[in-house]
């Protein structure tokens, strides 16, 4: 599997936790004027938080196999390139690894690419969004150098 694919799929990963972001701050506007306690709101914004640090740790993964340089990387985290480089780069290459053994791996990310323009079309505000009938399918049918 090449690197493209891997960072198309790394992207994929990534628009998966932001959905799941998305998803959790509506549970959360829906619970405004609910009788949730203090700890349980600070629970879930933690939670939030979290989630969205999902979001950042993937965009970064996939930027790293898309081949982006470390110290544009570095500059866009706010943090030196020695330890963005430390923190990401074995991991990254573990991933890859094992992606490319694993032969399941394209039909499931095609799926799961397919459910996410599924809920992204259910989620689109026309005036706000850009209108993409598949945003992350496109991502495997038409890939960018």
């Amino acid at each position: 599997m090449d690197r493209p694919q891997q960072a198309a799929q790394a992207r994929l990963i990534t628009a998966g936790h932001a959905r799941e972001v998305a998803d959790f701050a509506r549970g959360i506007v829906g619970a405004t004027s609910g009788d949730s306690t203090a700890g349980d709101r600070i629970l879930a914004a933690r939670r939030l938080r979290l989630l969205s640090l999902q979001v950042l740790q993937w965009t970064v993964r996939a930027e790293v196999l898309a081949g982006a340089p470390w110290d544009v990387l570095a500059t866009a985290l706010g943090r030196d390139e020695v330890t963005v480089r430390a923190e990401f780069e074995e991991g990254t290459a573990s991933w890859a690894v094992r992606q490319a053994a694993d032969g399941d791996a394209a039909a499931e990310f095609e799926a799961a690419a397919q459910a996410l323009d599924d809920w992204y079309r259910r989620h689109a505000d026309d005036l706000l969004d850009p209108a993409h009938e598949a945003p992350v399918s496109d991502l495997f049918t038409h890939p960018t150098e």
